[in-house]
This record gives structure tokens, C-alpha cells and sequence, in this order.
């Protein structure tokens, strides 16, 4: 175990293009390239958790640099690109994309499902069209390949509306509609991210709540739990191009999603207590906690993200650390509301 200071990094930008990261577009994951300053700080035969893990970029990080991870996240969605991340390039290949893609494009037209109402309106007709013609081989896909596939939704969207939306957020609907070729833009993003996949698995991804963490993961069995964990500014991590798969895939299961997710403000402290004794039964006695968090803008003031995990329960941090940062998507936000983005990095060792 290390029992050093950790080393916060200043970044010029968060985004990291050259990765898979860029798979999907799943709101509110943390930096890639700030992930991995943390993770090489680590050594090398630890096992390491994040509880929150989201889309992967910890999980898939820490694999990348030879650790063992383990991802917890009870969002179905981010568990599938979590799992497209870590998935063996052994396990993937372009012929099979190919296949799906010249299945799909048989289809007779009266054999395919229309479109949700919500999401067709955002579409060109025929790139609508093309999406539910591959959504009939669903089932036929593995992980990488959905995640692709949820990726080229996100891409379509964007430039059926004249890719007038940020790559991360929806907007307006712009009209006239462009007709976009969903099928090329599915192969592209299998294609793009296929390199960026390892040979081998070092890697565990489980659908749970992670309030319950002790029902999955064995007491003291974890050296370093190191996540963002959900904003308390309860972000819905199932809206913007999440609610497009969700809604493609299936319309009512995104509700019952949401209710099962940590996003909600008026239960946050007690959920997170839950979360921090959960975590200190399956850290190994002098293991490490790490969480990255930020600041709550309110209309009395701002809530210091550090401060507030800091008092949640009866567990006193090594130090928190707190700096500043630019080149995020939020940063139009905080030029339109004159604030500047903080997060804190808390650091907790396990007695």
C-alpha cells in the first residue's frame, strides 16, 4: 500500500480523443487523463474498486496500467459501455459488425418496429429507420458492439440536428432534419474504437447497488476504492443521450432505472453514508479511499464538496485537496454564471 500524498495534476484539457472513452457520450464521467495521473501514482498489485463506475474510464484505465479493477454501477447502460471498455479485443471483430449490418439492411420494411415517439422526432425518417433495423440484432451483439451502437445513436442525433448539440449535451430540435447514414456511423464507431481494446481481461464490471457493496464484494478484500461518485446536484444520469438507448431499447425501463440511482438531493447524505460504511468494510485495513467531488452551487451559497463528504460519517480523512480547472463542458456554465469549477480530491486510509 502507498502512504504518500497523492500528486493532483494540472490539466490544460479533461478530454482525452485518442481513447475509447469517446465510445459514448454517458454524462457526468470523469476525465480519462485525470484517471490515469491518479491510477500510475498506484502500485501495481492492488486491486482496486470504484463503486461509481459509471461508463468504465476508472476501470478501463486502471486495466490499461496492469492493476486489477473491479466496477460497481447499477445503471444498466453504464454497465454495458463498461464492459465495452474492458472487453478483449480477442472477443471482437470487424466481419461480425459487417454481418449485422447487411442482416439489418435485408429486413423488409413491415418487419421492423417503429421508433418511439420521443426520440423518432429527433430523427431523420431514414435514419430513424436504419436504427430500428439494426435494434432487431440487439441480442446478437456483444458489449463493444452495443456500446457502438448506443454511440452511433448519440452521433446520428447530433447530425440529424446539423450538429448544432455539444457532444455531451442535447438541444433544440433543428429543421430541417438531415438524413445521416446510421449504418456507417455504427461501423465507424466499432471501427475507431477496436484498436484501443487489450488482448487479455484484468478486469470485473457488477450490476448492484452500491449501497449494498458488502453483499458482492468480500470484506478487507479491496486495497484502493477510488471514484467520482454521483453528483449531489442530482444529475440524472439516465437524460440526454443516455434517454435516447433507453428509450430506443426499451421506453418504460429508463424510469425504473432512475428510481434505483443515487440522484436525488433530499436523500444524498443518507445515501452516502451507506455508500462510506459499505466502503470500509471491504477495504483492507490500511487500504485507501479516494473520491473526487465538487462543489454544490445553491441559492444561499456553495456547498465545498470536500467539507461535505468530510462530516458525513465518523470517519476522519487523511486530507482533501482542492484545485481548479478549465477546458470541461461546463465551462460555457460557468462563463454564463461568472463562477469557477473547484473539486476536491479526499483521501481516506482504512483503520
Amino acid at each position: 500500500m502507498f502512504d504518500y500524498e497523492v500528486v493532483l495534476k494540472e490539466l490544460s484539457s479533461v478530454n482525452n480523443p485518442n481513447s475509447i472513452h469517446g465510445i459514448f457520450p454517458y454524462r457526468g464521467k470523469i476525465s480519462a487523463l485525470d484517471a490515469r495521473n491518479m491510477i500510475e501514482q498506484f502500485p501495481k498489485e492492488i486491486t482496486l474498486l470504484d463503486p461509481f463506475c459509471g461508463s468504465g474510464t476508472i476501470v478501463a484505465e486502471a486495466q490499461r496500467f496492469g492493476i486489477r479493477a473491479i466496477g460497481v454501477d447499477n445503471n444498466p447502460i453504464a454497465i454495458t459501455i463498461s464492459n465495452a471498455k474492458v472487453t478483449s479485443s480477442k472477443s471482437v471483430d470487424n466481419e461480425h459488425v459487417e454481418f449485422l449490418i447487411s442482416q439489418a439492411e435485408a429486413l423488409p420494411e413491415n418487419k421492423i418496429e417503429q421508433m418511439p415517439p420521443w426520440p423518432r422526432k429527433h430523427f431523420h425518417p431514414n435514419t430513424a429507420l436504419q436504427i430500428m433495423r439494426l435494434k432487431q440484432f440487439y441480442g446478437q451483439m456483444n458489449d463493444f458492439e452495443r456500446a457502438s451502437f448506443f454511440g452511433a445513436i448519440a452521433l446520428s442525433a447530433r447530425g440529424c440536428n446539423h450538429y448544432k448539440w455539444s457532444s455531451n449535451q442535447i438541444g433544440s430540435i433543428v429543421e430541417p432534419l438531415r438524413d445521416i447514414d446510421f449504418m456507417s456511423k455504427f461501423r465507424d464507431k466499432t471501427r475507431k474504437n477496436l484498436p484501443h481494446l487489450l488482448d487479455g481481461i484484468n478486469a470485473e464490471i457488477h450490476h448492484y447497488d452500491t449501497r449494498k457493496l458488502s453483499e458482492i464484494i468480500p470484506s478487507n478484500s479491496i486495497d484502493v476504492v477510488y471514484t467520482s461518485p454521483p453528483y449531489f446536484d442530482a444529475l440524472d444520469y439516465t437524460s440526454y443521450y443516455t434517454k435516447f438507448v433507453y428509450e430506443i431499447l426499451d421506453t418504460h425501463e429508463r424510469l425504473e432505472v432512475k428510481k434505483g440511482l443515487i440522484q436525488t438531493f433530499s436523500t444524498y447524505s443518507e445515501d452516502m453514508k451507506k455508500v462510506l460504511s459499505e466502503v470500509q468494510k471491504i477495504l483492507k485495513p490500511g487500504g485507501k479511499a479516494i473520491f473526487v467531488v465538487g462543489d454544490k452551487k445553491t441559492k444561499d451559497g456553495v456547498i465545498n464538496g470536500g467539507e461535505f463528504f468530510s462530516n458525513l460519517i465518523d470517519w476522519q480523512p487523511d486530507y482533501v485537496k482542492q484545485r481548479g480547472y478549465t477546458g470541461s463542458s461546463s465551462q460555457i456554465w460557468d462563463s454564463i454564471n461568472n463562477t469557477e469549477r473547484k473539486e476536491q480530491v479526499i483521501v481516506w486510509t482504512n483503520n
